[in-house]
C-alpha cells in the first residue's frame, strides 16, 4: 500500500477575518513537484490594503497572476475568480472537506503542468481549488503556500514593497535584521515558535496570510483578560469559506516579542477558533496566530531551511512632504 500522509491547510484572511482550514491527502515527500532555481533577484511585492502581501505566479505559462504569500496554507490554491479563467482545468474531489471556523464544505484539487514564481519553476503540482465565499473580496488569483515556499528562504521587505526566495539564506540577506528566533515546522509545514504577549510566553503560527494577528482566550487569560475586562471590545465576525461566523473581541496589548524584535501599542482579536484544536491545543493551552499585521513596518526572512526568523526593527516612517 503506497504510503500517503495527510496535511491541514490552513488560509488565514483577515481582510474578512476569514480563517479557513482544509485536510486532504497528498503524497509522501518523494512525490513532490521538483523546482528548478534561477539567479535570485528582488521581486515585486504588492501590499494589499488589508495588508496581505501579494507576488506574481505563473500557472502553465500564464500572463503572472496575483496570489497572497500565506507561510500557514499547506496547499497552493486557486481562487474562484482565476478557475473561471481556466476551463480546461481538470478538478478532482478530495476525500477529505474543507474545515471552516464553523463549518465544512466539499474541495476539489487539480493537478497543472507548472508553476513559475520567483524564478524558479515547480512542475506538476497539485493545487486546491478554493469555493466560493468571503475570500473572494480580496480580488486576488490565489494563495501561495507552504508546498513551494517552505523548502526556501523567503524575504520579504514590507516596507521597501520587495521580496524574494531563495534555496538558502545569501551573503547580506541578513544585514540589519537584528532580532533571529528559532522556529520548527508543524506536520502542514507552518512555521511554529514561542513569542512574549505583554512578557508571558505563548506559542504561536506564523500566518502571512492572516491580516490581524489572533490570540485564544487562554492566551488572553494568561495575560489578564477575562471577557468582561474594561478595555475590550466588539470586533468583526471572523469568517471561514463555509460563510459560518465566530464571534470575536479586540484586546490592546502593551507589546508583543519575537525574540528581541519589540512591537508596541497594537492590538489583537481573542477567538477560541475551531482550527486552535485542529492546530493541537486544547482550550486550556494559549495559542497565538501571528498575522502580518505585526510585520507591516519591517523586513524579515523566514529561513525555511535554518529554521530560524530574522527580523528587523521597524522602518523609519517616511518623511511629511511640504
Amino acid at each position: 500500500m503506497a504510503l500517503t500522509r495527510y496535511r491541514y491547510s490552513m488560509v488565514a484572511f483577515g481582510l474578512l477575518g476569514a480563517l479557513i482550514v482544509a485536510e486532504q491527502a497528498r503524497a509522501t515527500a518523494t512525490d513532490q513537484p521538483a523546482a528548478v532555481a534561477a539567479p535570485a533577484t528582488m521581486q515585486p511585492l504588492e501590499i494589499l490594503p488589508s495588508g496581505h502581501p501579494v507576488v506574481l505566479v505563473s500557472i502553465d505559462g500564464s500572463a503572472p497572476k496575483r496570489f497572497v504569500i500565506d507561510t500557514a496554507a499547506s496547499s497552493t490554491t486557486i481562487m474562484p475568480k482565476l478557475r473561471a479563467e481556466m476551463p480546461a482545468l481538470v478538478a478532482k474531489l478530495s476525500d477529505d472537506p474543507l474545515d471552516g471556523a464553523a463549518g465544512r464544505t466539499d474541495v476539489e484539487t487539480a493537478v497543472v503542468k507548472l508553476v513559475e514564481v520567483a524564478g524558479h519553476v515547480f512542475r506538476s503540482p497539485e493545487l486546491m481549488l478554493l469555493p466560493p465565499g468571503p475570500t473572494d473580496r480580496l480580488g486576488t488569483d490565489g494563495i501561495l503556500g507552504a508546498d513551494i515556499i517552505a523548502d526556501f528562504a523567503v524575504e520579504m521587505d514590507m516596507p521597501g514593497r520587495r521580496w524574494r526566495m531563495t534555496p538558502k539564506v545569501e551573503a547580506g540577506m541578513l544585514g540589519g535584521l537584528s532580532a533571529s528566533v528559532p522556529f520548527v515546522l508543524d506536520d502542514m509545514r507552518a512555521p511554529r515558535l514561542t513569542i512574549r504577549l505583554n512578557g508571558v510566553e505563548v506559542p504561536a503560527i506564523l500566518d502571512t496570510g492572516a491580516r490581524g494577528t489572533i490570540i485564544n482566550w487562554a492566551a488572553a487569560k494568561a495575560i489578564g483578560f477575562s471577557p468582561d475586562s474594561p478595555g475590550l471590545a466588539k470586533a468583526s465576525d471572523i469568517k471561514g469559506a463555509t460563510n459560518h461566523a465566530t464571534a470575536s473581541v479586540e484586546a490592546p496589548i502593551d507589546a508583543l516579542m519575537i525574540g528581541e524584535a519589540k512591537v508596541e501599542g497594537r492590538k489583537v482579536r481573542i477567538a477560541d477558533l475551531s482550527v486552535f484544536k485542529v492546530l493541537g491545543f486544547n482550550l486550556e493551552q494559549p495559542a497565538v496566530i501571528l498575522g502580518i499585521d505585526m510585520f507591516a513596518d519591517r523586513r524579515f526572512v523566514i529561513d525555511h531551511p535554518g529554521l530560524r526568523l530574522h527580523i528587523s526593527p521597524p522602518a523609519a516612517p517616511a518623511p511629511k512632504q511640504p
